[in-house]
């Protein structure tokens, strides 16, 4: 048996704000980086998920004006950074000025794959693209991780177009421990 909907709700995409509606979601803050003839790339991006266990998969969202997306697809790889509470400035760097963004700094280095790694992030994986997916003004990007580091940092969040730590307070749990 398959459900019916009660009403077919046609969205007006002159009115539809997916931007305030997704606004309202806290997502964690990563980097995303690669690199290829033209040197390294990257970009801050909330749309990391997790998409399989077995086999690894992770997407994520890349703009089809991204300056970092010829290399990327290009190159088919990726390294994903999780970036800590403390890593704000980060976040905000490889945000804006894209000439900024690898200055020749102790922040970051190219690791054993050839890829850009930041230092001291919460979580990294190493990927290799598995396919682009064209979805509107965006390529939805599956990739296949590679290798995985993680650390017991806590992550930066982005919710409501800011930046934050998360709450020291106890989490939160299910009734009877689900």
């Amino acid at each position: 048996m398959s459900a019916i909907p009660l009403t077919r709700v046609r969205p007006d995409p002159t009115t539809t704000d997916l931007r305030a509606a997704f606004g309202r979601a806290a997502s964690s803050a990563w980097v995303i980086t690669g690199s290829g003839e033209r040197g390294p790339v990257g970009f801050t991006a909330i749309s990391i998920v997790s998409v399989s266990l077995a086999p690894p998969l992770v997407s994520f969202n890349i703009s089809k004006s991204s300056s970092s997306l010829v290399t990327i697809a290009h190159t088919g790889r990726a390294a994903l950074h999780l970036l800590g509470e403390d890593q704000l400035p980060l976040a905000e760097r490889f945000a804006h000025d894209r000439a900024k963004r690898f200055v020749d700094d102790d922040v970051w280095h190219f690791d054993d794959h050839g890829l850009p790694a930041i230092r001291g992030v919460a979580s990294r994986l190493v990927t290799r693209i598995h396919d682009l997916v064209d979805a509107g003004d965006s390529f939805v990007a599956i990739a296949r991780v590679e290798h995985a580091t993680t650390s017991t940092r806590r992550p930066l969040v982005h919710h409501a177009g800011s930046y934050a730590a998360l709450s020291p307070q106890t989490p939160l749990t299910a009734p009877n421990g689900a």
